[in-house]
């Protein structure tokens, strides 16, 4: 009987290794979009004037830009999404 951390040899978890046990490119790729992410907020940290429907306040360039951002996909998200219905229709037909 194995014991809860024992795993089959070749499981790994989904995990690859790699040979010398670097970085894998996914890895990589977060990082470098890590370090994009932090000169582009400093970049963007002066302070604006931002105009609302009701009101006007005062608000960093990037709070703006990543609140937009936010926004735009919970709207997109919202739109693009089929509905309960369309749903059932997409399983019932799956189902066939």
């Amino acid at each position: 009987m194995r014991e809860s951390g024992d795993r089959p040899a070749g499981e790994d978890g989904g995990r690859r290794q790699r040979p010398g046990g670097g970085p894998t490119p996914r890895q990589i790729a977060i990082g470098v979009l890590a370090v994009v992410l932090v000169v582009f907020a400093a970049a963007n940290f002066k302070s604006v004037r931002v105009n609302f429907l009701l009101f006007t306040t005062q608000a960093r360039v990037v709070t703006v830009i990543l609140v937009s951002a936010l926004l735009g996909f919970g709207v997109g998200y919202v739109i693009g999404r089929p509905s309960r219905a369309e749903r059932r229709r997409m399983r019932e037909r799956k189902e066939d």
